[in-house]
């Protein structure tokens, strides 16, 4: 057993890949002996069925003499057909995605207008809601997801409940009117049996009663009920004495309340009557004593002017029927006062009350109605009055009391069947959806059911096996009789089953799974080429740059850019390498250009080099576009060069000293040497400031004495000879001062004669010179 690829040997390892196994290197073979039974080799196995449990079979054929044999005939001993059980591959099965939703059963009619139209009971009630299976065989493959579940998914029953519409009940009967004298209002009401949900048709506005009400205005005549009084009783005299007949007393009278449109006038309830104007019961009297003035009851008032005006009077009289027989006077015979309004005075007009709500006729629930309002006289106080007193005034009339209305009938929303689901939208793997809509034919009106808010319904695609061609990497490049020159590449192309996922990893499978190839041969094998040594190899060429004007100050003077590519050479060999030319440049025309100006960058210094590069305005770095001449140093040097022992060039541009020397500076501020500071390897050098180094020096001063200064240290950091002779000169010096001074102040030997009694003196040396 070999592997061939394109009729050519291959690794081994490249068929194990996309094979499952090398083929058998050994089989059992039978030869016939002259009395054995022969026959036709089995047939292929029938396909099985995808369901596990199901059986196959094949069949031979008696050959030759065998069909004539009888024992060949015995089915026990040679049996024509085999059957076995379908070997059974066991599949894993995973959900994958979120379940859809709570998808009804189809009961679709067909209406009028040509829609379907979800049938009645159908938007509510058991269902079934899905989830995606992913199926995958017991090496990770994914698979149809038929091998797992014959519809592909995860089934699982479901409820949508019902909607239940608002319930009020029935309208009560009419109240009465509220008012007994003009305009009322008449109620009637209904009240919340059930609460709506699920979406149910939503309840009218109630109040806090959870009870609805309608009113209607009503009139009353405001003389429909009167005060009736019967006569005054005889007046009943206070004083006791019987003998006198006349002064002060009490008199009396009954009242009731009657119903002046009952043409019977019978009482009613005193409450029905104006209170208000209820007249007394009771009053004063008083009877004259025949010697006094008897005077007339008092006559009306006569009327004020409609205007009211307060200048006008009002007036009313009485006369004499009886002088005094004595010599007093009679009280006054009339009366006058202005007129004042809301007092003595009224004025009228005409009050309307609100339309009405819509009033349908009886047993009707929508359609044309009417509404209505009512007419009713005011007095300037306030009091309703009848409409005869502001007739009377003769003012002007509304015309309108009534005006047609509609009230909206409950209609439902209506929708349409739902549609066919939509194909899913990807072809395999994992993401894929299907939705279906449904469109409302009929709007909600009046206190109709609501639309529902889902029009779309999604749910996930069972997750199909995506098979797909993989082109391989290229081999190395192979070649013939040599090590370099013309060789060729070859590469593989294999059928791979993956879930559509970035993170899953393809398996290599059957080819007969991804169908027809799609590519040509010729993609699976290229020339190549190795390049011999001293050879120039050039590289591939790179991406077209963008396109580019001639600009002057960001103005350009040409219609068509320039784009521009390269590619370099690769030297196989080091001493061929001037013989290779660095870069191949090439371009072509383009329209469509930009301006662009370029520049130089340069990072910071470190350790006195830095990266020099090109920048384009667009802020991408390029070879070419700055000008050479301008170009930055990328390395930076002292001048002059710092060629002394243990110097160095800073970051400054000045030559230093290493690390435990001290520069030593000339007068003109450059370095003369550097000397090795003693004691001080583990410390720091002294390192000037620049300031300090470029510090300008007199150039007389410098050319008098120019070689005349003191170097006690020899360029290594040893100190000179004669640095020890003038150290040894100046101590012989000191110690003979020393001694000097001491002779001079020595005390001289006393005489033998006493002299005159001294206070002594004591000296001390304390090593000064100056004593």
């Amino acid at each position: 057993v070999s592997c061939m690829s394109d009729n050519q040997s291959a690794e081994m390892m490249e068929c194990l890949k996309q094979t499952n196994g090398m083929p058998p290197l050994v089989q059992e073979c039978t030869v016939p002996c002259r009395d054995d039974c022969t026959f036709t080799i089995w047939s292929k196995f029938t396909p099985c069925p995808t369901n596990c449990g199901a059986t196959r079979s094949r069949r031979r054929q008696l050959t030759g003499k065998s069909r004539k044999k009888e024992k060949c005939q015995d089915s026990d001993l040679y049996p024509l057909l085999e059957t076995e059980l379908c070997p059974c591959d066991v599949f894993i099965s995973q959900p994958y995605g979120n379940w859809s939703d709570c998808i009804l059963p189809e009961d679709r009619r067909e209406s009028q207008r040509g829609f379907w139209v979800q049938g009645e009971g159908k938007e509510c009630g058991k269902g079934m809601r899905f989830r995606a299976l992913a199926c995958s065989d017991k090496n990770g493959r994914p698979v149809d997801p038929s091998h797992c579940s014959s519809s592909g998914y995860i089934e699982e029953e479901c409820v949508i409940p019902c909607p239940f519409d608002c319930k009020l009940s029935d309208w009560s009967s009419w109240g009465s009117c509220s008012s007994s004298c003009g305009i009322g209002v008449r109620i009637r009401s209904k009240w919340l049996k059930e609460k709506p949900y699920n979406g149910g048709r939503p309840c009218p506005r109630l109040d806090l009663k959870n009870q609805v009400h309608e009113a209607v205005p009503c009139y009353s005549e405001c003389n429909q009920y009167s005060w009736v009084v019967e006569h005054w009783s005889p007046c009943k005299i206070h004083n006791e004495l019987r003998s006198l007949r006349c002064g002060g007393g009490m008199q009396s009278r009954k009242i009731r309340c009657v119903n002046t449109a009952d043409s019977v006038g019978g009482a009613v309830d005193n409450s029905l009557c104006s209170q208000d104007e209820i007249p007394p019961e009771t009053q004063s009297c008083s009877l004259l004593c025949p010697s006094e003035c008897v005077m007339s009851e008092w006559g009306p008032w006569n009327k004020c002017p409609q205007s009211c005006d307060p200048h006008s009077m009002q007036r009313r009289t009485r006369h004499l029927l009886r002088p005094s027989l004595n010599s007093r006077t009679c009280a006054e015979d009339s009366q006058v006062r202005p007129c004042l309004l809301n007092e003595n005075c009224f004025q009228f007009q005409y009050n309307l009350t609100e339309w009405s709500t819509c009033q349908l006729s009886e047993n009707a629930t929508c359609g044309r109605g009417v509404r209505t309002r009512l007419l009713s006289c005011v007095r300037s106080d306030g009091k309703p009055v009848g409409v005869d007193q502001c007739e009377q005034h003769n003012l002007e009339k509304p015309q309108r009391m009534s005006v047609h209305c509609l009230v909206e009938c409950v209609v439902n929303c209506q929708l349409s069947g739902w549609t066919a689901w939509t194909e899913c939208s990807k072809t395999c793997g994992h993401g894929g959806r299907m939705s279906r809509t449904r469109f409302i034919i009929m709007p909600t009106q009046g206190e109709g059911r609501p639309c529902p808010t889902e029009l779309t319904q999604q749910k996930t695609c069972p997750v199909t096996p995506c098979y797909s061609w993989v082109l391989g990497n290229w081999s190395a490049c192979k070649l013939e009789g040599g090590d370099c020159g013309e060789g060729v590449q070859i590469r593989h192309l294999s059928c791979v089953v993956h879930n559509g996922s970035i993170s899953h990893s393809a398996i290599s499978v059957d080819e007969a799974l991804c169908g027809e190839m799609p590519f040509q041969y010729s993609i699976l094998k290229q020339p190549c080429f190795v390049p011999c040594p001293g050879d120039c190899h050039l590289m591939e060429w790179s991406e077209w740059s963008t396109c580019e004007l001639t600009c002057i100050n960001g103005r350009n003077f040409e219609t068509m850019g320039r784009q521009s590519r390269s590619r370099t050479f690769i030297v196989q060999s080091f001493e061929n390498q001037d013989s290779c030319p660095q870069q191949v440049l090439e371009t072509r025309p383009c329209t469509g250009g930009k301006c662009y100006h370029y520049t130089w960058k340069a990072s910071l210094w470190n350790n006195n080099e830095r990266t020099v590069w090109c920048q384009r305005s667009d802020g991408i770095n390029v070879t070419g576009g700055c000008s050479p001449q301008t170009r930055p140093a990328a390395i930076r040097q002292c001048n002059p060069a710092c060629r002394k022992p243990f110097s160095y060039c800073t970051q400054g541009g000045v030559c230093g000293c290493e690390k435990g020397y001290m520069e030593i500076m000339r007068s003109n501020g450059f370095l003369d040497y550097c000397m090795k500071v003693p004691g001080s390897e583990d410390k720091k050098a002294d390192v000037k400031n620049l300031s300090g180094k470029n510090r300008p020096v007199n150039s007389k001063i410098h050319d008098i004495f120019k070689g005349w200064s003191l170097q006690p240290l020899d360029p290594d950091g040893r100190v000179k000879i004669w640095v020890y002779g003038v150290s040894g000169g100046g101590f012989l010096i000191m110690i003979f001062l020393i001694f000097t001074s001491y002779l001079l102040c020595k005390k001289p030997k006393p005489h033998q004669s006493t002299p005159p009694q001294q206070k002594p003196l004591t000296l001390a040396y304390d090593g000064d010179l100056d004593m």
